[in-house]
């Protein structure tokens, strides 16, 4: 079994919803079919602090409604509000190739394609047009769209994302 600090957080309970003892969810996880009757979860402010089964689950309006084993009214889920909800990471060969958990990526030196350092992975921010690489270097953050081509590989075992910038992203090449 994972550890619970190895958990990803999937989404946040924002309130109850009726008088059987459901809560509203906002979803912030990519894979939201896992979540499903019979799945245990964590809940907790930072990270899983207590443990629960889902009994029942339904999408409304782009938030999941969700039942938990023994809790059978408004009053018994009122003090899960503003928890989040955490599962443990999917094993890496269920997810698309390219997919990568921000865990994952933070820390990962970014290099270009001859090797030279272009910065390290700060964190992944969710954008517009898609995801962006959060790229700490010596003269500050750059934002870098988390797409191929700009985004050649990722090597989680040798800990480096591969990079081609368009010319100016990283500022020393600038006309």
């Amino acid at each position: 079994m994972n550890r619970p600090e190895a958990w990803l957080a999937v989404g946040r309970i924002r309130r109850p919803h009726g008088i059987h003892g459901e809560v509203v969810v906002d979803i912030e996880t990519d894979f939201p079919e896992r979540m499903g009757p019979g799945v245990r979860v964590g809940l907790g402010a930072d990270e899983p602090e207590r443990f629960l089964e889902v009994e029942r689950v339904r999408l409304h309006k782009g938030s999941w409604l969700l039942g938990f084993a023994g809790f059978a009214d408004r009053n018994a889920v009122e003090p899960l509000r503003d928890l989040w909800i955490f599962l443990p990471p999917q094993d890496r060969s269920s997810l698309p190739k390219t997919y990568y958990y921000e865990h994952e990526l933070r820390g990962l030196a970014c290099v270009d394609a001859a090797g030279q350092s272009l910065g390290r992975v700060k964190g992944l921010l969710p954008g517009g047009a898609g995801n962006l690489l959060e790229v700490e270097t010596d003269g500050g953050e750059v934002l870098v769209p988390f797409t191929s081509p700009i985004v050649v590989a990722v090597d989680l075992e040798r800990g480096t994302v591969v990079l081609d910038p368009p010319p100016g992203l990283f500022g020393s090449d600038a006309l």
